[in-house]
């Protein structure tokens, strides 16, 4: 029996050390850099959804072959509502939210990803007051929605909501700074919209999927 117990508390070490091994891996950092040059590239189009001019929307001939004889009015014409909801192009490669959360998860990390969702598809709210007093207040409204007809919607949205978006990095000159288990800190040169240079530094996680962004890039 004593024997028994003695094997058992063997090869539960002997897990623990391969767990704990495994943990601390390293990785080159030629892997860390080649995950990033794909990575940064496709982060610009998920920071457009997400911050800038977002997905392209639907125009009149859209409606009409799909909805029949609707005519909505443009999406290029403030409406000055910002309860409306227009429909995105069907051939821009997103037909609802699933489409866009799974396109986010394959650049960013799922906490990351988790911000943005928030953001975009549920609106951002703010607590005001304590305790028994404290109530929820809508500060924006959801960028996009699954329609009640099927299809991915977005609404307008004002110059004041999206960010100064089109920073440009040096992906020839990344470094890897540090590791610490799963999580990489890179720096890379970029050029802002503005034409600023600065070296920016950018944190990268493994998952089960490979490398992801764990912050923002633009």
């Amino acid at each position: 029996m004593k024997k028994a117990v003695a094997l058992t508390a063997l090869l539960l070490s002997a897990l623990v050390s391969v767990s704990l091994f495994s943990c601390g891996k390293k990785y080159e950092d030629g892997e860390i850099i080649a995950a990033a040059k794909e990575l940064i590239p496709a982060s610009e189009e998920i920071n457009r959804i997400y911050f800038g001019d977002g997905i392209p929307f639907a125009d009149e001939d859209d409606y009409a072959d799909l909805f029949p004889p609707f005519s909505p009015p443009s999406p290029d014409e403030e409406s000055g509502d910002d309860l409306t909801y227009y429909m995105v192009k069907p051939d821009c490669g997103y037909s609802s939210i699933e489409d866009v959360k799974k396109a986010t998860l394959r650049v960013f990390t799922e906490d990351y990803s988790e911000i943005l969702f928030e953001n975009a598809f549920s609106g951002v709210t703010v607590v005001v007051g304590e305790g028994d007093q404290a109530e929820k207040q809508l500060v924006s409204l959801a960028r996009y929605i699954d329609s009640e007809e099927g299809y991915l919607a977005g609404r307008i949205v004002s110059d004041e909501e999206k960010l100064p978006l089109g920073r440009e990095y040096d992906l020839d000159c990344i470094t890897v700074v540090s590791q610490r288990g799963t999580e990489a800190k890179i720096k890379v040169p970029s050029t802002s919209a503005a034409g600023e240079k600065e070296e920016i530094e950018l944190t990268m996680k493994i998952t089960a999927d490979g490398w992801r962004l764990d912050t923002p890039t633009y």
